[in-house]
């Protein structure tokens, strides 16, 4: 487990460096000068040389960019000269918000998803499958800009139950969001719970489970879940990246001060520092939810770690 825990540690190097060019490239193939772009025509030449030197931009781009991963390497992300503020700070107010709006759609996405996805597959019928079938399609038709003003109109103009915008109304105020942001992958996850557990109910071992005397609920519980969960975590581990990243729309719509919203913000003022320090920080975010998501599933599929023993007992042969 330790190996397989730092191999997907040492894969997160080539990872972060490759986001890391990228984004340094980002100051490069913006139309025109950056400086100016960033600072207006009128900016004054003392400014303009300052910060062009600041960001490293007198120096040929390799230099630049070995600039960057040293301020990296120091817990450095660079400065933003439109909000005059180090990017480390306006990157940890930020973090905080879109981090409860994941949890919250995660939440919602697996909690409710998963369970209904099972006792679907538990009372399997021709309608029922393609309710669920519709119901995806329909979810990933939606913009979610639609579903989210659709929500604040019902449940925070018309009934006054929530909060329709801000976040001072602590967990409250991620209700909304939360569910705008997670209804579709509840949708995906009842489709694939369900696939999951059809395939695992044919198996042979949940046939002699219930040889054995055990109650149909015991055997889904007990036997069935666990396996049939396995493709749903796959896809969360995959996706995590989209959660983080994709809640421009739903961070801007509830006023919500998190990254998606300061992406937003960012691009508009051609705020280019701070752009290219999220994509670092969203790089590192994505990875490590994998890598979690990765160990839970090992718990539950002991196989994973099996072809890394194999690998050792190979290598000491």
């Amino acid at each position: 487990m330790l190996k397989f825990i730092a191999r997907r540690l040492l894969s997160l190097i080539p990872i972060l460096l490759g986001i890391s060019f990228v984004s340094s490239v980002l100051f490069y193939i913006v139309p025109g000068d950056i400086v100016t772009v960033m600072m207006g025509q009128h900016v004054d030449p003392l400014t303009y040389a300052n910060v062009r030197k600041a960001l490293g931009l007198d120096l040929p781009f390799w230099e630049n960019f070995v600039k960057f991963m040293e301020g990296v390497f120091r817990g450095d992300l660079g400065y933003s000269y439109i909000q005059q503020r180090p990017v480390n700070q306006i990157i940890l107010e930020a973090l905080p918000v879109t981090l409860k709006l994941t949890i919250m759609a995660l939440l919602l996405s697996c909690f409710a998803g998963i369970p209904v996805g099972v006792i679907v597959a538990a009372h399997n019928t021709r309608v029922l499958g393609n309710l669920i079938n519709y119901g995806a399609a329909v979810s990933y038709s939606l913009p979610s800009f639609l579903l989210a003003i659709f929500l604040q109109f019902i449940f925070g103009v018309s009934l006054g139950w929530l909060p329709v915008a801000g976040s001072q109304n602590g967990l409250f105020s991620y209700i909304l969001p939360g569910i705008a942001a997670g209804l579709p992958w509840a949708v995906l996850h009842t489709r694939l719970a369900r696939a999951s557990m059809l395939e695992v109910i044919n198996q042979d071992y949940i046939l002699f489970a219930l040889s054995k005397g055990l109650s149909g609920k015991t055997v889904i519980v007990r036997h069935g879940l666990i396996n049939a969960i396995l493709p749903v975590l796959t896809n969360i581990g995959v996706n995590i990246g989209g959660f983080m990243s994709g809640f421009v729309l739903i961070e801007t719509i509830f006023n919500l001060p998190g990254m998606g919203r300061l992406v937003y913000s960012s691009i508009n003022t051609h705020d280019f520092p701070v752009l290219r320090g999220m994509l670092f920080i969203s790089a590192i975010i994505a990875v490590l939810a994998n890598l979690f998501v990765d160990l839970i599933h090992a718990k539950i599929d002991p196989r994973m770690t099996t072809e890394i023993v194999k690998e050792e007992i190979d290598e000491v042969l």
